[in-house]
């Protein structure tokens, strides 16, 4: 590894910061299982505050030192064409959370290489300096799904605290650039539908403040950071076939232990909700693990009661109990077998409600698809 370099002009306020090393040529190499060559692994490189690796920014005023624009930041080479750093690894998720229907792409960049800790159960744990980033964008015309508009790129960062923090840049009208956000906003989107009906829907930008609502220290601050969630193909787009993402960053030595795909085929994998060929159960418990464990994990989550996670037996996740927060009215059953409609987690999930809807932030849309294959679920029970 390099040592860090100091920066000029700017840099007097803005230093640059190597997440890996800076200046001259990144040495570290990586092995690609499929074909096993070694490559470089270049440094990425944001362009943060000089202690923004040290303390969280969690408000507008310590965010405010942050660059302006995500293309001021170097996660991205090219921020126009949304292409990025070298540095930054792309990855996906088995379940991921919902967010309004939007369309996500993900990214990590990490201090060093085996500086993840894997859990087969838990959140992993990965050290100071690691960033996350992650791109949302949603098509305006559901009848053309693949043409999409750029809404918002957030970063986390893990801070030597011990912390995360996030920042959130919102793209602009002519999709060339996106702007680091203050404070939370919200914006109203016209979408049409498959049938060709047009509908507003409300779409939420967090604020710096914003992200440590789910980000805590109970659901391991990397939401989807999970032997479970990543425990599937991933497609590079370097014309060789996909290859398990947990095979693969063991294989480039981003983990603390190794993962063979007979390793991979042993441990647990979520279904996606709209995979077809798995029962609606192991779907419906997916979509919990990737959108509710991170508060509901029985003693072990931030809100008392029952407990989302795929790995809890289904007989012991409580879905038996009362709801622990019952609103006047509200069925009093979290699932009633054959009822849908009188199960409070499909009644929970069935609003926009900001009364009763989950999550109780940033969700202003029903997800139909989950909704549809909970029903079949409850009323199979």
């Amino acid at each position: 590894m390099r040592a860090p370099c100091a920066g000029s002009g700017a840099a007097s306020i803005v230093f640059l910061l190597a997440l890996a090393a800076c200046g001259g040529v990144d040495t570290t190499s990586l092995l690609d299982p499929r074909v096993g060559a070694l490559g470089p692994r270049p440094a990425a490189f944001l362009n943060f505050p000089a202690d923004a690796r040290r303390a969280p920014a969690v408000d507008a005023a310590a965010a405010s030192g942050f660059p302006r624009l995500l293309s001021e930041t170097g996660a991205f080479r090219d921020a126009g064409q949304l292409q990025a750093s070298s540095g930054l690894v792309p990855y996906d998720l088995q379940s991921p959370l919902w967010s309004d229907g939007a369309y996500k792409r993900r990214w990590i960049s990490l201090p060093e290489l085996g500086s993840i800790t894997v859990d087969d159960e838990g959140p992993w744990r990965v050290g100071a300096g690691t960033i996350f980033v992650k791109h949302f964008e949603m098509p305006l015309d559901e009848r053309t799904p693949d043409v999409r508009r750029r809404l918002e790129t957030r970063l986390l960062v893990a801070a030597q605290t011990g912390s995360f923090y996030g920042v959130t840049y919102r793209w602009n009208d002519e999709q060339s650039d996106a702007e680091l956000v203050l404070e939370p906003q919200t914006e109203e989107l016209s979408i049409v539908d498959e049938q060709g009906a047009t509908r507003d829907q409300t779409y939420y930008y967090p604020g710096p403040s914003d992200c440590i609502t789910c980000h805590t220290s109970t659901a391991g601050y990397v939401l989807g950071l999970r032997t479970r969630q990543l425990n599937s193909e991933f497609d590079y787009g370097d014309g060789l076939a996909a290859i398990n993402q947990l095979v693969s960053w063991s294989a480039w030595g981003f983990l603390d232990r190794r993962f063979s795909d007979e390793d991979a085929a042993a441990e647990p994998r979520l279904a996606n909700v709209a995979d077809e060929s798995q029962s609606p159960e192991k779907r419906v418990r997916s979509y919990w693990d990737g959108n509710c464990s991170m508060c509901h994990a029985g003693t072990a989550g931030s809100v008392a009661g029952w407990d989302a996670r795929f790995i809890t037996p289904l007989p012991e996740q409580g879905l038996d109990q009362a709801p622990q927060m019952l609103r006047p009215g509200a069925p009093e059953s979290l699932i009633d077998p054959g009822d849908p409609a009188g199960s409070y987690i499909y009644l929970r999930s069935a609003t926009v409600d900001k009364t009763l809807r989950m999550p109780p932030i940033g969700r202003n849309r029903v997800d139909k698809a989950y909704v549809e294959v909970l029903a079949r679920w409850i009323d199979s029970l």
